[in-house]
């Protein structure tokens, strides 16, 4: 059995989605939430499978809950359904989570993407896959696939801290700017903290007045 909760601050819509959800013999809904931070503190209580996260939220928006989610060490994987179809919001979402699901698409889509998101796949709404496949990654500017929390990290790097010194400004163990670090090297497709300057200057983080 699937466990899942439903975060989105639209009543009507949550309200049918846990009634379609229902009908599914493999899943079970443990909760729902209408708030980012009654999401997640009903992630840490219930620890479900899946989270299906709307990503425009009160208080705490649904990239902000899947970063939290992945900081703290939970298990649960997030699917964002959303209304959001643009491209720079979708590669966010993308990056930040294996499931990325359109409000309006079949809800046959949203099955198949919970149950193969909990299996430890992937899902990309197909009207986004289609979009990602005409656009041209290579014109993206390298920030764009960067998280908020890894661009300010990068800056901290390319300025010459060390973990330890940004774990202490940023109020984070040292465990987690390591994460942090190797994931930027990863997006970036890099490999050492010069490649990482060169980049940091190229997105214009520092400041060399």
């Amino acid at each position: 059995m699937i466990k899942v909760i439903i975060a989105d601050d639209h009543v009507i819509f949550r309200q049918g989605l846990l009634k379609l959800l229902q009908t599914a013999e493999d899943i079970t809904v443990a909760g729902e939430a209408g708030e980012g931070h009654e999401a997640l503190r009903l992630i840490e209580e219930e620890k479900p499978d899946v989270a299906m996260l709307d990503i425009s939220m009160p208080n705490l928006s649904g990239l902000g809950i899947a970063d939290e989610i992945r900081e703290r060490g939970v298990g649960t994987k997030v699917i964002f359904l959303t209304m959001h179809n643009d491209l720079l919001t979708a590669k966010k979402g993308i990056l930040s989570a294996p499931g990325y699901v359109l409000k309006d698409d079949a809800f046959e889509d949203l099955l198949y993407a919970i149950r193969t998101v909990a299996a430890g796949g992937k899902f990309i709404s197909p009207a986004i896959s289609v979009k990602l496949a005409q656009s041209h990654p290579l014109k993206e500017s390298r920030n764009r696939i960067l998280t908020e929390r890894e661009i300010e990290i990068l800056r901290l790097i390319a300025s010459g801290l060390t973990n330890k010194r940004i774990a202490g400004k940023l109020s984070i163990s040292v465990k987690t700017v390591e994460t942090h670090r190797t994931r930027i090297l990863q997006k970036l497709e890099v490999h050492s903290t010069t490649d990482l300057v060169k980049h940091a200057l190229k997105m214009g983080l520092l400041d060399l007045a």
